[in-house]
């Protein structure tokens, strides 16, 4: 028994064997990327195709499913319910939202209510339990809800399992599969035995024998309907779903299966092209993830047919030949010391010990940098958030208030939501936890918004980032920070830092809030910790909030501090923060983004449309004055200069954009580059800036032929 195995809460209760991380070694020998955020990976396209087939199982009528990869369970039944409230929002907007949930190990509940508030003021409301089927069944019967989620389908009869979501399509009511429960070793998934299928069916770390984070929710095609359009296609995504490391894992172990064997030859060879075609994968993934999402990858210049990724580089096969792309986007400040760190093979990959406690180890590391004494396991921005949120509650209880800063983002499942202030992102999947707040720290009011707040005496906790990320690279003032932690004295609620784009060394120093706030409770960690090669993150807490979490709900607290908890994970963080140490990236991240800042703006002084950079690091936004810009590129100036720099015929980068942000550009690229590659970048960037209307239109145009006629 491996130490992966230590609680019966772990989801990764297999390990990552020798096999596995063997299979990493070649990954990284050979350059591929583990996750670009610009292309259309194989990878996404294949697993798609063969859940799909998986699902369907010998049905002589397939049902077409769209599949969303996630990085874990938690995240996949987040997705699935948010795209099932979506539907009930579009389609019974006058209509109270209701989940009945079938659950006898009340895994979900424990989740989503773990202080029992109940189905108004839970972390996620709008949810009743059942442990019993024939009386979640009757419930479904006589109150009509507006979805159900049925978990331990494994455990049901074929014969039950269809009779009552034949009922609920009889009756407009949507379905959930979870089959993250499913030994899928065992025959395959539920789904494919069933006359009937859900709206959506969800996976976890099942799809990969439970030894890499992972997760996958099917939506049937009139289910992903809302999501299929140019307004809403991002209204869900993660930084990390598609990573090469969870999928191949996945492929691995799903091909060996039993359902695999059964399925038509036309399913391995459709995979096997996928391989040997871009264009074919391509396909692939309109067919079985996303169509518009195809789309606008294709339009734009963004998918690529990436050959390898090293270094702050990746290189592309075009009908030119090969190419060079700068990566400045750095997978949102994911990647801290480039594509494929040739040191994680000899420092992590050859010397990794299957029996040895890294999580010990790191957390060891950890307090002695920061002081923090506990490092709970996560794998993922969100489900870090999630973990954060729900310690502070059960550390503050009976404290039922959460602020936010206005601007702020905490991610897109349900619980993490509860931390982004952005209404678009959060009014179609509601209810969300009602006792949240938000304070504008760069307003008049925010102190006085805050002090009304506290004077409830029901203020948990307050959670910010110290520079805002998707708000606009945007630094918290520093008067409001002292004013926080003069009332935190004074009133006793928790502070928790998101550190989830600005930590691991991005900023000048190793997490951005050290120095400039004097206390500090809850510290949520991301992706950066995993070098950008394995799923890992991290919540970091004081003993202070564990020990009064535990006493408030101890096993709440134990779940979270071994659900995502595997040791190949920890074993990647602990070498990504000591390669940091060792390749002194603080130092380099606040030399090399001052000359970033310094050129960035002498270069674009003379614009009017530009109206600010600013930055922290190698964390830089540029912003532009709407008013300034062409009436017609307003709504999408960010993507245009996005497609414009990366099919710049000198130098094509790679930058960071949003579509709902459509004046602003965000430069986060691997803390390993270069002076001159910040140069550049520059240049390139320069070169779209002064491109005209028509320049930024041209790439758009010549792509949307190229798609057309299948040329990437």
């Amino acid at each position: 028994m491996t130490m992966d195995t230590a609680s019966q809460y772990n989801l990764l209760s297999n390990g990552f064997g020798a096999g596995d991380v063997e299979r990493l070694k070649t990954h990284v020998r050979e350059r591929v990327p583990f996750y670009v955020r610009m292309q259309i990976s194989s990878f996404e396209a294949r697993a798609a195709c063969l859940l799909h087939a998986l699902v369907n199982g010998n049905r002589s009528d397939p049902q077409a499913f769209h599949a969303f990869f996630c990085s874990s369970t938690s995240e996949s039944i987040s997705g699935a319910l948010k795209v099932v409230r979506h539907n009930h929002f579009v389609r019974r907007p006058n209509q109270p939202l209701v989940t009945a949930v079938y659950d006898p190990t009340h895994w979900l509940q424990q989740m989503f209510d773990p202080f029992s508030f109940g189905v108004d003021e839970a972390l996620v409301p709008g949810l009743v339990y059942f442990d019993d089927f024939d009386r979640f069944c009757a419930y479904a019967r006589e109150q009509s809800p507006s979805s159900l989620l049925i978990r331990y389908a494994n455990q049901l009869s074929s014969e039950s399992l269809n009779d009552v979501i034949r009922y609920a399509a009889e009756n407009e009511i949507f379905t959930i599969l979870d089959e993250s429960t499913t030994d899928l070793s065992a025959g395959g998934p539920v789904a494919s035995r069933l006359k009937c299928l859900p709206d959506v069916i969800a996976f976890g770390e099942n799809l990969a024998d439970h030894k890499i984070p992972a997760g996958c929710f099917l939506m049937s095609k009139p289910i992903f309907k809302v999501w299929d359009n140019v307004k809403d296609y991002n209204l869900h995504s993660n930084t990390w779903g598609g990573n090469s490391a969870s999928l191949s894992t996945m492929l691995t172990y799903l091909q060996s299966t039993p359902g695999f064997t059964d399925l038509p030859r036309s399913v391995a060879d459709s995979m096997q092209l996928a391989v040997e075609s871009h264009p074919a994968a391509t396909k692939l993934y309109e067919t079985h993830c996303s169509p518009k999402m195809a789309t606008m990858l294709n339009i734009s210049g963004l998918n690529k047919n990436i050959r390898s990724a090293y270094g702050a580089r990746i290189t592309t096969a075009t009908r030119r030949g090969d190419e060079s792309v700068i990566d400045a986007s750095g997978t949102y400040g994911v990647n801290l010391h480039g594509h494929n760190p040739a040191d994680v093979v000899d420092a992590v990959m050859n010397d990794h010990d299957e029996n040895h406690d890294y999580w010990g180890d790191l957390q060891t590391r950890v307090q002695e940098k920061t002081g923090f004494a506990h490092v709970i396991p996560a794998v993922s921005g969100a489900t870090s958030t999630e973990a954060a949120l729900t310690m502070a509650l059960l550390a503050s209880a009976p404290k039922k208030k959460i602020v936010a800063l206005k601007g702020g983002f905490g991610g897109k499942t349900l619980i993490s939501l509860i931390a982004t202030s952005r209404d678009r992102f959060k009014i179609p999947f509601g209810p969300l936890y009602p006792h949240i707040h938000y304070v504008d720290p760069f307003g008049d009011q925010g102190k006085k918004e805050l002090l009304d707040l506290l004077a409830t005496d029901d203020v948990a906790v307050v959670i910010l980032e110290t520079v805002q990320g998707e708000g606009g690279v945007k630094a918290c003032p520093q008067d409001f920070l002292d004013f926080l932690v003069t009332q935190k004295k004074e009133h006793g609620f928790f502070i928790a830092i998101d550190e989830i784009q600005t930590g691991m060394y991005r900023t000048g120093r190793f997490l951005n809030h050290q120095g400039k706030i004097a206390v500090t409770d809850i510290v949520l960690m991301g992706k950066a910790m995993s070098d950008n090669v394995f799923p890992v993150s991290a919540t970091l807490v004081t003993d202070q909030v564990f020990r009064r979490a535990s006493e408030t709900n101890a096993a709440a607290v134990e779940r979270y501090a071994n659900m995502y908890r595997c040791q190949f994970g920890a074993h990647m963080a602990l070498h990504a923060i000591e390669a940091g140490e060792a390749l002194r990236l603080a130092g380099h991240a606040k030399v090399a983004g001052e000359h970033f800042l310094k050129r960035l703006r002498a270069k674009s002084g003379d614009l009017k449309f530009v109206k600010e950079v600013r930055g922290e690091g190698l964390m830089i936004g540029i912003e532009f004055e709407e008013s300034k810009l062409p009436r017609l590129l307003r709504g999408s100036f960010g993507g245009l200069i996005a497609s414009r720099c990366v099919n710049d015929a000198r130098q094509p980068v790679l930058v960071a954009f949003n579509p709902d942000k459509p004046f602003l550009i965000r430069f986060v690229p691997p803390l390993c580059i270069t002076i001159d590659e910040i140069d550049a970048v520059i240049d390139t960037f320069d070169r779209a800036l002064r491109s005209g209307f028509v320049g930024l239109l041209k790439p758009i145009v010549v792509n949307t032929v190229n798609s057309k006629i299948g040329r990437f």
